[in-house]
């Protein structure tokens, strides 16, 4: 158990603390949570707590018993709580309440900081609308956005309003799955990159040739709304492989995991997610997750060597007929 003090640092930063503040009264009052900033604490339900430091009697770091990834809890929370880090940690420019329902809106680039997170209780989520209603309202927003209206539609638990949404003549974009592992150092990569012709680039931001190589510049907004590590792999001075790992809460989530046509098929995938993984724990993290199209049956096969796990799956579900393609 850490010992408690009376003041916070920056290495406090994404830890789970009970900060105890003096009150006007003569008392205390407590708030739990993880601190965001020097001055900010998210609690559990997602809200964020602003307080000034001078008032701090207690802190006091809680050291969580951190279950095995994906364990721990009912399935209709699991999924909740990784589908809030993985929006957390990609955020979108805007998000919009509907009930529970996440709208969240952006420039268009990727479904997820395009779309409607569905959640609360199944089969519909909690919209606090009746069903025709809930999509006529979102149907506005994003009208509004100049975007089509796409639902993320989270499985087994959301299944009847998938099937719903199909029947009403809606189009599925995306078939994904969530995978995620228990993390664990991998093997000396600095001497795999070596034996592979290639070097391992580690910065806390895109490089403009990081983002050419999958076109992502409108996408630099999104990544830089939340600290992340960027790992390259680069061939006599060019950026070959690319992958994007953000960590909150113990979770690194990647993306943005890519390879150049004419460097795949030569083990640099994998190398890459090496990389990722070493690099998640040194930041602090214990588990990984990312997102992977079910129709790459590759990268499906990689994952799974690596030890990643299906957690739940989901869809893209479209009202018009156009053709992004992004998890």
């Amino acid at each position: 158990m850490e010992a408690r003090s009376t003041t916070i640092g920056p290495e406090l930063i994404g830890r789970r603390l009970t900060l105890r503040f003096h009150d006007a009264a003569g008392g205390y009052r407590d708030l739990v949570g993880v601190l965001e900033s020097m001055t900010t604490i998210r609690k559990r339900n997602g809200e964020v707590i602003a307080f000034n430091p001078d008032d701090l009697a207690i802190v006091h770091p809680i050291e969580d018993v951190i279950p095995r990834a994906g364990k721990g809890a009912p399935l209709s929370l699991r999924v909740a709580e990784l589908e809030e880090l993985s929006t957390r940690t990609w955020p979108p420019h805007q998000i919009k309440n509907l009930g529970s329902w996440k709208c969240r809106i952006s420039n268009g680039r990727t479904f997820r900081a395009n779309s409607v997170l569905v959640t609360g209780a199944p089969p519909f989520g909690e919209s606090g609308l009746n069903l025709e209603h809930a999509i006529t309202a979102v149907d506005e927003m994003y009208r509004e956005a100049q975007l089509p209206t796409v639902f993320q539609i989270c499985l087994p638990l959301y299944q009847e309003f998938n099937d719903y949404l199909i029947a009403q003549g809606w189009s599925e974009k995306v078939g994904a799955a969530f995978l995620i592992k228990d993390l664990e150092l991998s093997a000396d990569v600095e001497n795999l990159a070596l034996s592979s012709s290639v070097e391992i680039v580690n910065t806390d931001q895109p490089s403009d040739a990081f983002l050419a190589l999958h076109d992502d510049h409108s996408l630099r907004s999104i990544m830089m709304a939340h600290p992340a590590r960027y790992i390259a792999l680069t061939h006599d001075g060019e950026i070959i492989a690319t992958a994007r790992v953000a960590i909150s809460e113990k979770w690194a989530i990647v993306t943005r995991l890519i390879v150049a046509d004419t460097f795949r098929k030569r083990g640099l995938a994998r190398l890459l997610m090496m990389a990722c993984m070493n690099s998640a724990i040194e930041n602090g993290a214990m588990k990984m997750a990312l997102q992977v199209d079910q129709s790459n049956q590759d990268a499906q096969a990689l994952y799974e060597k690596l030890g990643f796990r299906v957690h739940h799956t989901y869809r893209f579900i479209q009202r018009a007929n156009t053709s992004e393609c992004a998890c």
